[in-house]
């Protein structure tokens, strides 16, 4: 068994057109590298391949050039899937089901012994916060679906996970949940590929970063490599009175403060530690200096924007 989970080369997907209109052409040669126990984040706007790349890689379309490997098979071999867990975007629930009911239908397709649905379910349906919810589907909201949904991707304890906006319609408190989920399953040796817009959500916790831009990769790498720092450093002290101002103005020019947290941007690190030395002589206490980086997010916009100029 290899270290690799998923493995695309040269991909290229086009589209046919029923009406005469020119073929499209969804992917244009995208290579790619999944290592297992790894999470993985797929970045890109709406229209720029992703939806077709994972299809491909699940064995759900065909490319028109290239190959993939999926858990060292083919894409569509009946082994391969039954290995893999599957969030879609916009999962249509049995709404006439209870969460038990429907969680066993799943694992019973994908072979899962009955005895082995009797335990695994309740644990599941607690894993993702739906513990003792007897209600039908139907009442389920957003949240919730989304959630069950999560359950179900991990029914046949699978070990390759596709999420599809895993923490769409969620509040924070649930994000934050689901994203210590993905961390504890990376842990247990899991490998998690990863779609969303949250970008905020895959700089958190994904180890290696694609963005696909117009069928293309346009970048990949680590969220650390996307992440640069701004030359700025985040200053927080325990108060912020007319002396720290002055002191802080005469050393490194005028800080944007918030509170008693101060933006600066000291010319080189001397000037950083001379300004620690003259805040201490007032004195004032300093809870926090750290530099700032720029956001996955910024890093995104300024990929997409430079590619259109």
């Amino acid at each position: 068994m290899t270290t690799i989970a998923v493995e695309a080369h040269d991909l290229v997907k086009t589209y046919g057109d029923a009406w005469g209109r020119r073929p499209m052409q969804a992917l244009a040669g995208v290579s790619l590298r999944v290592e297992r126990g790894t999470i993985f984040g797929l970045l890109g706007q709406n229209g720029a391949g992703k939806s077709t790349l994972v299809k491909i890689l699940l064995g759900l379309v065909r490319p028109s050039g290239g190959s993939a490997r999926v858990l060292d098979h083919d894409p569509n071999h009946s082994r391969t899937r039954r290995r893999i867990g599957y969030l879609p975007e916009q999962m249509q629930l049995p709404d006439y089901l209870r969460a038990e009911g429907f969680l066993r239908y799943m694992g019973e397709l994908n072979g899962v012994e009955s005895r082995t649905l009797t335990k695994r379910i309740p644990e599941l349906l607690e894993l993702v916060g739906l513990g003792g919810v007897r209600k039908l589907i139907r009442a389920y909201s957003r949240g919730m679906q989304q959630r069950l949904g999560l359950a179900q991707a991990l029914v046949n304890n699978p070990e390759l996970l596709f999420l599809d906006e895993p923490t769409e319609a969620l509040d924070p408190l649930g994000r934050k949940q689901v994203r210590d989920l993905l961390v504890r399953l990376r842990a247990q040796g899991k490998t998690i590929f990863v779609n969303s817009h949250m970008l905020s959500e895959i700089e958190l916790v994904c180890d290696h970063v694609l963005i696909l831009h117009r069928g293309a990769v346009a970048r990949a790498g680590t969220p650390a490599d996307f992440t640069q720092p701004t030359g700025e450093y985040r200053l927080r002290l325990a108060a912020l009175t007319d002396a720290v101002r002055a002191a802080t103005e005469a050393v490194v020019g005028p800080a944007r403060w918030n509170g008693t947290t101060g933006l600066i941007r000291p010319r080189d690190r001397a000037q950083l530690n001379a300004l620690i030395d003259r805040l201490r002589a007032l004195p004032v206490e300093i809870e926090a200096i750290e530099p700032v980086r720029s956001t996955l997010e910024e890093f995104f916009i300024d990929v997409v924007v430079g590619s259109e100029s």
